[in-house]
């Protein structure tokens, strides 16, 4: 048993198996007194279903995930300056790449009978377009043993100042817009899922009103059968007395 295969293996599991199966890893790893490989083992944690998922996408469809990784390499190169409609072009590629990697993320768990929630796919998707804007990001993703979601905290798409540089105070115009339009577009994007995840929202409120509602008819209903079972114990408790008062008067 080698580290990187015994990883992977890890982490193509659902989080429900994940802990069981690592912690057997590292008995057996013990048990052959390879102790450096089982603390290696022991340190792995187990990943979130956003992670998980976003770690199977690394696994399982890694020519996909790299796609996405070089469109934002494309959108951020100091060596092309992009116009509008290029930026546009390559922000509509990323947000294509990114619905169909959450699709193919969730049939996948489907698959392996992994439920998901709105938050999972949320992190995975949050991660997903972090690794479209940041280089760092994208090389944690591509190692498919996160244990959590990845977020970007950058503004934009600029492309980050390289060591011993200084940041520039101005640009050119052409720049500016592009990086405004940019901007505009992740906004958007923010937006769009903002509002998606209020609808869902809203969806589960509903149908917990539902099920709140109809838990109390079936309690109002039990509540009644309840009064009608005592009230018949009742009546048979009297007609038992009676019947034995005068089954007590013949003798």
């Amino acid at each position: 048993m080698d580290l990187a295969p015994a990883t992977q293996e890890l982490y193509r599991l659902p989080p429900a198996q994940f802990t069981a199966a690592r912690d057997a890893k590292v008995s057996e790893a013990r048990q052959a007194g390879r102790a450096e490989l089982a603390s290696s083992l022991k340190k792995l944690r187990k990943p979130s279903v956003g992670a998980w998922l976003a770690n199977l996408l690394v696994l399982e469809q890694s020519k996909d995930v790299e796609r996405l990784i070089e469109l934002g390499v494309e959108l951020r190169s100091p060596k092309r300056k992009l116009e509008g409609q290029q930026i546009r072009r390559v922000s509509k590629e990323k947000g294509d790449a990114v619905s169909k990697l959450v699709r193919d993320a969730r049939s996948k768990a489907s698959q392996k009978g992994q439920s998901v929630s709105a938050a999972a796919l949320q992190e995975l998707e949050t991660t997903l377009e972090a690794a479209f804007a940041d280089p760092q990001a994208a090389e944690s993703l591509r190692g498919g043993r996160l244990s959590s979601g990845l977020h970007y905290s950058g503004l934009g798409f600029a492309t980050p100042p390289q060591p011993g540089s200084l940041p520039r105070k101005t640009g050119s115009a052409s720049d500016r817009s592009s990086r405004s339009e940019a901007d505009q577009i992740a906004a958007k994007r923010n937006l769009e899922n903002a509002n998606r995840d209020a609808e869902q929202a809203d969806a589960h409120a509903e149908r917990a009103r539902q099920a709140v509602a109809k838990a109390a008819d079936e309690l109002t209903r039990l509540k009644s059968a309840e009064a009608l079972a005592v009230q018949r114990s009742k009546e048979a408790h009297a007609q038992a007395s009676t019947a034995k008062r005068k089954l007590n008067r013949r003798r």
